[in-house]
């Protein structure tokens, strides 16, 4: 059966990834993601069209019944050691899928490490927030030609800094605050799990860049 599988995706990174870590959890594969990704999962042009689920109604609602169910269950305020096995399986499948059930023990409580996400971000903001502060308050000099700010040791301070692609300080901390947003919804006490993919993207790309 493995030699026979093969995995389609599209040719964007993150979906190859996920391709890859959804065939290491169904077969039960041990080792790294991309050695995976190079022998099983597929990217050509046609499975483009294979992949795309518009009209296809059935599709669309498989997809909709799945996408439901994960967040319900990855929202459960319940720790994984005071689980029971039933209770285990009935959030991320039967024992022997054994990477979900890893991966479920290392997030503890799905609902507590949401809120413990959310509430990094918040710390992130206010942060970022007491920098913008720092930079606005005229405390500093300017630096002649305007390139930034400096300090009493004529250090080039955050105004200063280029960030990627011509991103302000304003900017990154407007985007982190939209993410904090989106990500948690208090008037209706419910996560929004597709912004997690999006939280995990900024991380990198501001650990990156």
């Amino acid at each position: 059966f493995r030699h026979d599988l093969k995995i389609k995706t599209s040719d964007e990174g993150r979906v190859m990834k996920t391709a890859a870590a959804f065939a290491k959890g169904m077969l039960e594969l041990e080792g790294e993601i991309p050695p995976i990704l190079v022998s099983l999962v597929h990217k050509e042009k046609d499975s483009q069209h294979m992949l795309d689920p518009s009209g296809n109604k059935e599709v669309k609602k498989d997809l909709a019944a799945c996408k439901k169910k994960i967040n319900i269950n990855m929202q459960k305020d319940a720790d994984y050691d005071r689980m029971s096995e039933a209770e285990r399986e009935s959030l991320v499948g039967p024992a022997r899928l054994t990477s979900l059930h890893r991966a479920l023990k290392e997030i503890g409580n799905p609902r507590k490490t949401l809120f413990a996400i959310h509430s990094t971000i918040g710390k992130l903001v206010e942060e970022l927030d007491d920098m913008l502060g720092v930079l606005v308050s005229g405390d500093e000099d300017v630096i002649e030609g305007g390139a930034g700010l400096k300090g009493e040791e004529d250090d080039e301070a955050l105004s200063g800094i280029k960030l990627y692609k011509g991103e302000t300080l304003l900017e990154l901390t407007e985007r982190w605050k939209l993410l904090q947003n989106k990500l948690y919804d208090e008037e209706k006490d419910i996560f929004d799990l597709s912004r997690v993919p999006d939280v995990h993207d900024n991380v990198r790309f501001d650990m990156l860049h």
